[in-house]
């Protein structure tokens, strides 16, 4: 009788231990996805925090960067993105309605609101950072560096840093904004009257030559 006693005693130990075991097991296990779970969340919050402060670096949350297919509105000629040497000269819009239109030089950003009528609101590289700033905020320098489309004016968020530009560089000059236009139109309108004169030299040549194919079938 005491064998038997002693026989289910040893193995109501062991019964026990086993679940103490298991319980261990369960814990840690519970433990571990505890920490996976905390992991997770704070590789969710980083991001999200990464995401929100660069969102509140930008002037306007809307701005977007072009890809290696961008073209501008203006010219379709290529705008150049971030990480290419020509993409400090390139330049958006946010119309109205929302879009945004993308342009590789400072001429293009500005004549798009001459060419359609609109009243955008425009962004260019600031020349250090190469961060999105308003155009009208901008300090504008011109300088002889090669743009897209040859205008060579560089964008500065803060005057201070135009200025230490300047004094490395005393050829270039601050240009405002208003005269900056004024080159711009005056080139688009340049532009448009030789495209005229080039669309009325095609139309008397081929009248020309009709004429002249004309007389030739009379005689």
């Amino acid at each position: 009788m005491k064998k038997w006693l002693t026989l289910i005693l040893v193995l109501a130990l062991f019964a026990l231990a086993a679940c103490g075991q298991d319980g261990a097991s369960d814990k840690d296990k519970n433990a571990s996805d505890d920490t996976k779970q905390t992991e997770v969340s704070k590789e969710d919050q980083k991001t999200k925090e990464e995401t929100a402060k660069t969102d509140a670096s930008k002037p306007d949350p809307r701005l977007q960067e072009p890809t290696a297919d961008t073209k501008c509105e203006m010219c379709n000629m290529k705008v150049y993105e971030v990480t290419d040497d020509l993409g400090k000269f390139s330049g958006q819009a946010i119309k109205e309605d929302g879009s945004i239109a993308f342009y590789d030089d400072i001429g293009c950003l500005l004549n798009a609101e001459l060419a359609h009528n609109e009243k955008n609101q425009k962004y260019v590289r600031d020349f250090n950072t190469l961060e999105w700033v308003l155009v009208d905020d901008a300090t504008i320098v011109k300088t002889d560096l090669k743009s897209p489309m040859n205008w060579g004016y560089v964008f500065f968020k803060n005057k201070e840093d135009a200025d230490k530009f300047i004094a490395d560089n005393p050829s270039y000059k601050i240009t405002a904004l208003d005269v900056v236009k004024q080159e711009a139109k005056e080139r688009r309108e340049a532009k448009l009257k030789k495209q005229a004169e080039q669309q009325q030299q095609n139309g008397n040549m081929h009248d020309n030559m009709q004429n002249m194919s004309h007389n030739g079938h009379n005689h």
